[in-house]
Parts: structure tokens; C-alpha cells; sequence
């Protein structure tokens, strides 16, 4: 399995996921035309994508989703819940929708929506399983539920969300209702919160850590990896993903 973050963070969230000569796009907050100049400089080739699939309806996940699909002709997934409440953005596409908690076959790939905490109608993080291993995918959540700790242990890889560090987040720029949101269970997920839970997913066969969804008002990419590092004894070195340009290609 292949993948790459193409880019993520608050302006704009994509990642790719190839296996068999097939790929996924998991959310598109870039437009239809920087979506493909990331792609290029990544090296991969558009014409393998069979679909979008959608964790949550905010903007930064789901602006350039309609725009792209309409261009390559491409079925976008999401649960009924999403789907309704990013049509508006989205606008007209061919829709094919997935209960959460449950699973589907997407050529090789077998992905699951796991249900996560953030303020949004149904957001989801995901499990996508090939005959070479499993990738974990969960960002934007204020907290990690046992259900997702139970179905990512076993990982490959893991993009997991490191948005931001306590002390820049209380120290910011940002008011302080909206410093609540941040911290709350149903906000985004800190530092510490995150290098712990890596650390408890971890485990010998784990070949890739990448932190996503930094911000990139409350936090720094040094700070991340270093609390994922010690978290994790330096068993695995992070990689952090970009606002700004692609991660290299991964592959297990």
C-alpha cells in the first residue's frame, strides 16, 4: 500500500491511498487545480483515483471535493449525515453513502469508518486494510474513543492529528471561546493527547508515524515530534505532514 498526505491542516486537507493500481482520496480541502499540482510533484498519477471519501463536512476537508469529482468522474462516499450537510458546498456528484461503523470494498482496499468526537454532524476516522497491512487515519477529534484505540492496534501506519501545544494554544492569538473548542472533548486533538495515544498503538511492525493537522498558529513541527518521540522512546521516527506541499510517497 501507498500513500501521501498532500496536504494537511487547517486551509486544506488531502490524502492519497493507492494499492493495486487503484486510489482513494481521503477528503479534498485543496482546489481542483492544486490538487493536481501536488499530485504531480508527489509523482502520482491521477488517473488511478476511483473515488472521495469524506471524514467530516467542514470546509478545509471538503471544498475541492465537487469540483475534482466532477472532473475525473469520480463517486464520492460519505455517511448519510455528512453527505446532507456538505451538499451545499459539494454540489451535485455522484454519491455513494456508508453507514459508520461499517465497511466496504473499494477494489483492493477494505475501508472502515470509525466514529470519532469532534463538532461535526458524523465524523469519522478510518481504517483501510490491503493484504499488506492496515493504515490508520484519524484527525480533527478533541479526544480518541476505545472503539478506535481497539479497531488501529495491529497498524502499518498511522496519520494521526497533532494540532496543537497547550501552552501556544493558551498563550495565542486565539479568543478564548475559541480556545474552549480547541481543548474540548469534541475539538482538536494537543500534542501530549496524541504522542500517547502513538505510544499506546505502537508496536514492532508499526513502520510509519505522521503527525497531521498541525496548526499553524498554536504549534510547531519540532514540538510535535519531539512529544511523539519521547512518547514513543524514539522506537519510530515521525514525519510531520505539510500545509504547504506534499509528504514523501510512503509504502509498506
Amino acid at each position: 500500500m501507498k500513500f501521501c498526505l498532500l496536504a494537511s491542516g487547517s486551509r486544506g486537507n488531502a490524502v492519497w491511498v493507492e494499492e493495486g493500481g487503484l486510489a482513494l482520496l481521503v477528503d479534498c480541502g485543496l482546489s481542483a487545480k492544486e490538487f493536481k499540482v501536488r499530485a504531480a510533484l508527489a509523482g502520482l498519477d491521477v488517473g488511478k483515483l476511483a473515488a472521495i471519501m469524506i471524514s467530516h463536512e467542514h470546509r478545509d476537508h471538503i471544498s475541492g471535493v465537487g469540483p475534482l469529482a466532477r472532473a475525473l468522474g469520480l463517486t464520492v462516499i460519505a455517511n448519510a449525515a455528512t453527505h446532507e450537510a456538505a451538499s451545499q458546498i459539494i454540489g451535485l456528484t455522484v454519491c455513494e453513502k456508508i453507514r459508520t461503523g461499517d465497511s466496504m470494498n473499494l477494489g483492493p482496499l477494505k475501508i472502515r469508518t470509525i466514529p470519532i468526537s469532534h463538532d461535526a454532524v458524523d465524523p469519522v476516522s478510518f481504517l483501510i486494510e490491503s493484504d499488506a497491512g492496515a493504515l490508520g487515519l484519524a484527525t480533527d477529534m478533541g479526544t480518541p474513543t476505545g472503539l478506535m484505540r481497539q479497531k488501529f492496534l495491529g497498524l502499518r501506519a498511522l496519520i494521526l492529528e497533532f494540532n496543537h501545544d497547550y501552552r501556544l494554544l493558551m498563550d495565542g492569538p486565539y479568543p478564548w471561546p475559541l480556545k474552549q473548542r480547541v481543548r474540548s472533548r469534541i475539538g482538536h486533538l494537543a500534542n501530549d493527547a496524541a504522542a500517547e495515544l502513538a505510544a499506546e498503538l505502537h508496536h514492532r511492525d508499526l513502520r510509519h508515524l505522521v503527525l497531521a493537522h498541525l496548526s499553524e498558529t498554536n504549534n510547531r513541527p519540532d514540538l510535535a515530534a519531539k512529544a511523539a518521540r519521547e512518547a514513543l522512546n524514539e522506537a519510530i521516527e515521525p514525519v510531520v505532514a505539510s500545509q504547504h506541499a506534499p509528504t514523501i510517497v510512503f509504502e509498506f
